[in-house]
């Protein structure tokens, strides 16, 4: 089972890579539908998804900043019944709680900077050895800046300068950054690359806007709880 689920996974991305260009990419997904290895309502969604990538560079949570023309992840949080004051203090505990190295904090201003770094799983294509190719799941080392700006029950959740450091890029280069700018527009970087890149922006806008903010939240949420005891 867990050979048919990752084979799935693997068709998954491959076919998400290479729909940068749509005809191309319909056509892939035109052919596994043929084959019998996708079901109609999956190769509805795939062709939908290879026009969002290719027309619109569609990337859920992603936006870019007009001032600094960074890509980050932005949302906007609203905590009932908690103040600007528990909120604050919550957010320190859970940069701490979670390795964070808090560059900048001031109640007054409710702003709060801190630096982080985690691994993120997602997959690489790498020649197997003989004339074809394989994709594996790796790991990534990424860095990045989280500001928490607060007024009254309500945080602004940023997360900038996003950076990856690649392991076993290529056969002449071992180990390389790239922010995640420069991963942008995909249709023009390196086609060996197009799963690596593809799926770790995927697992960035996962870890960053869904799973850290959730358990940001949640954590926020808890404050009374914490003291129930």
């Amino acid at each position: 089972m867990k050979r048919i689920l990752l084979l799935i996974v693997m068709i998954g991305l491959t076919l998400h890579i290479y729909s940068q260009a749509p005809e191309n990419g319909i056509q892939s997904r035109d052919s596994l539908f043929k084959a019998g290895k996708l079901r109609r309502d999956q190769l509805i969604k795939l062709r939908r998804e290879c026009y969002n990538i290719a027309k619109n560079q569609a990337f859920p949570g992603l936006t870019t900043n007009i001032k600094t023309g960074e890509i980050e992840i932005s949302d906007t949080l609203t905590f009932t019944n908690l103040d600007k004051k528990v909120i604050f203090q919550r957010c320190l505990q859970w940069i701490a709680i979670n390795n964070g190295y808090l560059i900048y904090s001031d109640l007054e201003s409710g702003k709060i900077i801190a630096n982080g770094l985690i691994d993120l799983s997602h997959f690489a294509e790498f020649s197997d050895g003989y004339s074809g190719t394989a994709i594996n799941k790796i790991q990534t080392s990424t860095s990045y800046t989280m500001i928490l700006t607060m007024k009254d029950n309500k945080i602004r959740y940023t997360i900038t300068n996003i950076s990856y450091s690649f392991t076993n890029f290529s056969e002449t280069t071992d180990q390389i950054s790239f922010a995640i700018s420069d991963l942008f527009p995909i249709e023009t970087k390196d086609q060996t690359q197009w799963v690596r890149f593809i799926s770790v922006i995927y697992a960035s806008t996962d870890k960053f806007y869904y799973k850290l903010k959730d358990y940001l939240i949640d954590y926020i949420s808890e404050a009374e709880n914490d003291y129930k005891f």
